[in-house]
């Protein structure tokens, strides 16, 4: 036996060599596997046909501290609607236990890109996925570069999941949104959004008998295209200035809309800014309601606080904590501490070239 040990002493050795080496190769693949389980396996996978309004936040793979703050703030908002009698109703309920019953008619999904991630980085999005029920995880690189990426990728996984949904409020992960109050404005006056207590705040493209759609936010018809820096559009030839389109930091778009991506994406320009790619997307359809709110505080620098603001963008954690604690102290009634203006809103011309829509 000794013998025949030295005499294929090699032999075993290679043998035990490549044995640990296949066991390698094929545990990597495994883990391979489960890391591909986790990039593609669809979020909230009871998601009932009665979701309505479906809030689209695009985040990135290391903002977590950024998504805890929208869940522990204005993601609540959402518990102030009620379903009673088979009447929606809306009433402040951040502070008491409330007597309606909640309905499963709002979802909230936080967009993240997965491509290329640290299987670390990548075990952690699953664990927050399955704590939190409101991750969208997509199969795609998440840069800045790719951000239209992902609101295509959104839109066409939406589109294909949310059969009974009318609207999807899409914002960024520094945005806070009054989700209960722009629910309860789509609610009542959607599509047409021309009820009384909107008249001072909106304006509108046109007013039709019906509409076959809407695309509700903060337009600007006359900003120049950017040919460098971070927001640069090397493809864009359409013309100086980029198409009339509503503001990233929060907009609403109808099904109509959602649907009309989905289905031609891959037809579709794709430029860098995902708002100003929508703006162009959207701007042949025609019997869509293109409303102009001056309650969506949405440029590129925040106009100061107002309690009407419906979304405030560019704004940090201890920002939205604040500004929930306004809300709180106040059942509901103000968003500020201390209101301030420090930029002018504008009332979209919507009669006139859009160079000279905004002044």
């Amino acid at each position: 036996m000794l013998s025949l040990l030295r005499r294929y002493k090699t032999m075993v050795l290679v043998s035990l060599f490549f044995f640990y080496i296949g066991c390698g190769i094929t545990l990597s693949f495994l883990r391979l596997e489960c890391v591909t389980a986790v990039a593609t396996k669809k979020p909230q996978e009871a998601l009932s046909s009665d979701v309505e309004y479906a809030v689209l936040i695009l985040s990135s793979p290391d903002n977590k501290v950024k998504r805890d703050a929208i869940r522990i703030t204005w993601k609540k908002l959402s518990e102030n609607i009620f379903i009673e009698n088979g009447e929606k109703l809306y009433k402040w309920n951040q502070d008491s236990v409330g007597t309606g019953v909640k309905h499963e008619f709002v979802k909230f999904f936080f967009a993240v890109g997965t491509q290329g991630l640290h299987d670390m980085v990548l075990e952690g999005l699953r664990r927050e996925s399955q704590n939190s029920n409101d991750m969208l995880l997509l199969d795609f690189l998440d840069r800045y570069e790719y951000l239209t990426s992902k609101l295509i990728n959104a839109m066409k996984w939406i589109s294909a999941n949310l059969k009974g949904l009318k609207y999807v409020i899409k914002c960024d992960d520094d945005s806070f949104v009054r989700i209960d109050l722009i629910i309860k404005d789509l609610d009542a006056y959607a599509p047409e959004m021309n009820g009384p207590e909107l008249s001072q705040y909106v304006t509108f493209k046109k007013t039709l008998p019906s509409y076959k759609g809407l695309y509700w936010g903060y337009f600007d018809g006359r900003a120049t295209a950017r040919l460098s820096g971070k927001w640069q559009e090397k493809d864009w030839f359409l013309c100086d200035s980029y198409l009339p389109y509503a503001l990233g930091g929060g907009y609403i778009i109808s099904r109509s809309i959602v649907d009309y991506i989905a289905r031609n994406a891959d037809f579709l320009s794709v430029y860098n800014s995902e708002d100003v790619s929508m703006g162009v997307w959207t701007a042949a359809l025609d019997g869509i309601n293109r409303v102009h709110d001056t309650r969506f505080d949405t440029e590129w620098k925040s106009r100061g606080c107002s309690k009407h603001m419906l979304v405030r963008h560019k704004q940090t954690p201890p920002d939205m904590l604040s500004m929930n604690t306004a809300l709180v102290n106040s059942k509901g009634e103000t968003l500020c501490k201390t209101e301030s203006v420090e930029r002018k809103s504008y009332s979209y011309k919507w009669d006139v070239l859009p160079s000279m829509c905004c002044k």
